[in-house]
């Protein structure tokens, strides 16, 4: 068993519970991510976040390297940390990694009514603009909605991308990029230099750029 950190004698675990399994936050010494470490099951791996005598003692043991597979460094700083000086307490993770095994933990939710029909609409402007914007969609539901847009896009021979920003997701694709019409695309884009030039771009069709989750979906 390995020695981690000497934290002072008053210093909390920063801990979270998801599933029944008890996470401790921890840093990994490179970035500003927060990953997670899980509680120690069996092996010759484990991790005490300190065994000083005499100072804090962790009674709990810790897997020696991350969910995503990275050896940590050592705990993350919490709210009541006395131990925090100019850095910024962890409340839950960050690493995209980590949480993406968290989340195969969690009961899955199934897809509602409407799904597939959105994600034809958002593949229909996806190949005409490359790109575009889904507002509104409920976390439960983030996973089936960008399964079945990337599902919509594979299917019409274009790979794609997705990033989630709060509520918004990001859809675009490189091939569908490259699949446009250059001509046409100069042409509209010359098109509407002009119209903003003769002050008429209120008179301008404008393509979606942005589909709203709820406009296609009815969760149930």
């Amino acid at each position: 068993m390995d020695e981690q950190e000497s934290p002072r004698a008053d210093r909390p675990l920063n801990t979270i519970t998801v599933a029944g399994r008890e996470l401790l936050l921890v840093e990994v010494g490179g970035g500003a991510e927060i990953h997670l470490a899980l509680e120690f099951a069996e092996g010759d791996t484990a991790i005490q976040v300190d065994g000083v005598p005499g100072d804090y003692e962790d009674p709990t043991l810790w897997e020696q390297t991350t969910l995503c597979g990275r050896s940590w460094q050592g705990m993350a700083p919490g709210a009541d940390d006395p131990t925090l000086l100019w850095q910024d307490a962890a409340f839950a993770p960050t690493c995209r990694a980590c949480l993406r095994v968290v989340d195969s933990w969690l009961p899955k939710s199934a897809a509602p009514i409407g799904v597939a029909l959105l994600a034809e609409v958002v593949a229909d402007a996806v190949v005409a603009r490359s790109s575009t914007y889904v507002t509104g969609v409920p976390g439960e539901h983030l996973e089936a909605t960008r399964w079945a847009i990337r599902k919509a896009l594979r299917d019409r021979g274009f790979r794609s991308n997705t990033h989630v920003i709060d509520d918004v997701l990001v859809v675009w694709s490189d091939d569908a990029f490259n699949a446009l019409d250059r001509d046409g695309l100069a042409a509209s884009t010359a098109a509407a230099i002009d119209r903003i030039m003769s002050g008429e771009v209120s008179k301008a069709p404008t393509p979606q750029s942005t589909i709203a989750w709820s406009t296609w979906v009815t969760a149930l």
